[in-house]
């Protein structure tokens, strides 16, 4: 039964293997390329020109023409999920039902049960190895953005590397698979598999990947440049100017009170804007995830998207068991 499943999908299951392959080898060659050429421009390390910063674009620039295309290797890392759920998952019960040549397999002495397993197992076990494969390149993705200098979050790379992607790739398989046999059709599978996937993805990385754990709220400066500089690598959710109330404040009320600060050095307060601002209790409020938090959301987001795979792999197998051939 292996042998046969092999057989039926050696198409789409070698052009994955043969696009993995290649991915992984462009990814490691312009990675390290793209690194060493941010490296030895000084990207990361210029010191702007006084009252510009054109020295520092002009090197950015330089560094982009000679990487060229390569940044779109990424989309590989984002889109290969989806194009298992799309082109594997869907026509994989779905195009055999819809030409009825299963029947030929469960007149055979073998169980539904068994044959589903064992179909939608052997192309699971490829897609996990390629995606453990593509899983590695995280570090090839920060180079290719130009994110290897600087305070950055640390959530930049969350979808392209580490276990997510795997959660991903085995999610979008089988909810295609599901799809697919339920609807009995191939295109169908896959377009309804691929609207799915990308529906769930958005979903987790909107409303739930923020809420994995309670935030964390800090305040600084209202004249603060940056949000980050109060938490170093962490990935923002959102930034406010508030009250002494914590109440959110709009830009003419924070205009109505800047007109006393004049006045307020005149008569020997603060000569900072900022910290005028403090002490009429005015301030930044920043809610944030620590970059410390980042391993372990990535390990949650792959036990939801394994744990919704192993929900999807159970609803196809019960419905092919006891639907009628």
């Amino acid at each position: 039964m292996i042998w046969l499943t092999l057989r039926q999908h050696r198409a789409p299951l070698i052009a994955m293997l043969i696009t993995t392959a290649a991915l992984a080898i462009g990814l490691a060659v312009m990675g390290a390329y793209a690194a060493a050429q941010r490296a030895a421009l000084g990207v990361d390390t210029c010191v702007p020109l006084p009252n510009t910063n054109a020295n520092c674009v002009d090197l950015s620039v330089e560094w982009q023409r000679r990487i060229g295309p390569a940044p779109f290797l990424l989309a590989g890392l984002v889109l290969g999920p989806a194009l298992a759920a799309s082109f594997i998952g869907g026509p994989l019960f779905g195009a055999e039902i819809e030409l009825g040549v299963h029947r030929l397999a469960l007149t055979q002495a073998i169980s539904r049960v068994r044959w589903s397993l064992t179909k939608i197992g052997v192309v699971l076990a490829i897609v996990f190895a390629c995606a453990i494969v593509l899983a590695q390149f995280g570090w090839a993705a920060i180079a290719l953005n130009g994110l290897g200098g600087g305070i950055r979050s640390a959530f930049d790379t969350f979808e392209m590397e580490g276990p997510p992607v795997v959660g991903y790739a085995l999610f979008g398989l089988t909810v295609g698979a599901l799809l697919g046999a339920l609807s009995r059709r191939a295109l169908t599978g896959m377009f309804l598999g691929l609207l799915v996937f990308a529906a769930a993805r958005v979903l987790v990385a909107t409303d739930l990947r923020p809420s994995y754990e309670p935030p964390l709220v800090a305040y600084q400066n209202a004249m603060s440049s940056s949000p980050t500089d109060v938490a170093p690598k962490a990935w923002v959710l959102s930034s406010a100017t508030v009250d002494a109330a914590d109440r959110p404040i709009d830009y003419r009320a924070i205009d109505q009170l800047m007109r006393g600060f004049g006045p307020s050095v005149n008569a020997g307060g603060p000569r900072d804007m900022g910290e005028y601002l403090a002490i009429l209790g005015v301030r930044q409020r920043v809610v944030y995830q620590p970059a410390e938090r980042y391993a372990k959301f990535q390990w949650i987001e792959f036990g939801l998207f394994t744990g919704l795979a192993a929900g999807c792999t159970l609803l196809t197998v019960g419905l092919i068991r006891r639907r009628d051939a």
